[in-house]
């Protein structure tokens, strides 16, 4: 695939540094979307427009939980429901509370949701919304994208840290 001298040039360059550091950046970030910050926070990607312009397609939602009785009308929160009879994440706003359960709406839809949400099914509230960034994340999380940002990656710095330890080994001799 690759030649020796590739990766004897390539150590060498600048690149290479730039190169393990987004190798890492790629891997903690996947982790992190994966599985959170510090198992208080969540982060999501919208892949709807339920709740534009507020949340747009590709952003990405932190999402932090709170106590069952602090949501509030007007606060987006973060819910497991049923839709086409898979469990879904939906984020929408509190239009207003009914009783025990929230009524919730998208700020793009005409009606409101069609099912209330249970306090037990509150993932958490919306603390902030990054833009566009969720493109990325969507691109890194595919089969293609692991493979081109973290497998390929990978497989370079060992090749090249292979091929190091070898050279060395070589003229210890």
């Amino acid at each position: 695939m690759f030649s020796s001298s590739f990766f004897r040039s390539f150590r060498k360059t600048l690149f290479y540094p730039l190169f393990i550091f987004l190798f890492f950046i790629n891997v903690s970030f996947s982790l992190f979307f994966a599985v959170g910050l510090f198992g208080e926070f969540r982060i999501f990607t919208n892949i709807s427009e339920s709740m534009h312009p507020t949340i747009v397609l590709g952003d990405l939602t932190v999402v932090k939980k709170n106590y069952m009785n602090s949501y509030r009308p007007g606060d987006i929160i973060s819910f497991y429901a049923q839709y086409n009879g898979a469990q879904e994440i939906i984020t929408h706003r509190i239009e207003r509370l009914g009783g025990n359960v929230y009524i919730t709406k998208g700020d793009n839809n005409n009606t409101i949701d069609s099912v209330p949400v249970v306090p037990r099914l509150i993932i958490g509230k919306v603390v902030a919304i990054i833009p566009y960034i969720g493109y990325w994340v969507m691109a890194v999380n595919s089969i293609a994208g692991k493979v081109f940002f973290i497998i390929l990656p990978m497989l370079i710095i060992i090749s090249t840290e292979v091929q190091q330890i070898k050279q060395q080994s070589d003229g210890t001799r």
